[in-house]
């Protein structure tokens, strides 16, 4: 597995990314509730790029920074990516494989909310309660057929379309599953979607169900998602 970090040297050689904007709806927002920022830690726990806002009203307003605010000229406080395969969720390495792109890339997670210098909670983009269970306990939690949706960041715009299969293996349980990618992503912060068409049904005494079909693609609207939020 590759690794790399990037230093301000490298940013001077990159191409920026467009910035990317979207709304949605808080599900469950506090009473009286302040306005608060919506923040990753790519770059650990003191770097926070701020990446939208959460109104007094619910709404969520996003307005993704273009690459440059994912770097640092501290050695310490680099962002550390990955192959592009290892950025995806679900992925057929070693049995099938595909031509990943050669980016690189990383999931960030979670998506926080931030308050007077306070941590005070995390965001979960699904379609359904049930998904964000899963999301926090995938070994004891079981999926359903819906949509996730994570924001992954790429070192370069990307396009990776195609299909793939694959054999998981639990216990002496075997899982064939199979994934269709749709990404067109942009140099920088993405907001992508995994729709879970098919799942797998487990022994519940060996481990939770598992995804077998998901399709994955860009985010083009916020028409479903239900932003809930989880408070601390």
């Amino acid at each position: 597995m590759k690794q790399q970090l990037f230093t301000f040297l490298g940013l001077l050689l990159c191409i920026l990314g467009h910035t990317q904007t979207h709304t949605g709806k808080l599900e469950n927002p506090l009473k009286n509730m302040p306005e608060m920022d919506i923040v990753l830690w790519p770059m650990g726990m003191d770097s926070a790029v701020n990446i939208g806002k959460l109104t007094a009203n619910g709404t969520l307003e996003f307005n993704f920074p273009e690459k440059e605010a994912f770097h640092s000229t501290d050695e310490d406080k680099q962002i550390i990516v990955n192959d592009f395969k290892h950025a995806l969720r679900f992925n057929c390495i070693g049995q099938g494989e595909p031509e990943y792109p050669n980016a690189m890339a990383t999931i960030i997670s979670p998506i926080s909310l931030w308050y007077k210098e306070r941590y005070v909670g995390v965001l979960f983009p699904v379609t359904d309660e049930a998904l964000m269970h899963w999301l926090e306990d995938e070994a004891y939690n079981n999926p359903i057929e819906g949509t996730f949706y994570d924001m992954v960041y790429v070192d370069e715009a990307t396009t990776f379309k195609t299909d793939c299969s694959t054999t998981l293996q639990f216990s002496e349980e075997t899982v064939n599953a199979s994934y269709h990618y749709q990404l067109e992503l942009e140099a920088g912060l993405n907001f992508i979607a995994y729709t879970i068409e098919d799942i797998h049904k487990m022994n519940s005494k060996v481990t939770s169900n598992k995804p077998s079909k998901v399709v994955v693609k860009n985010v083009k609207a916020e028409d479903g998602i239900k932003w809930i939020a989880k408070y601390f």
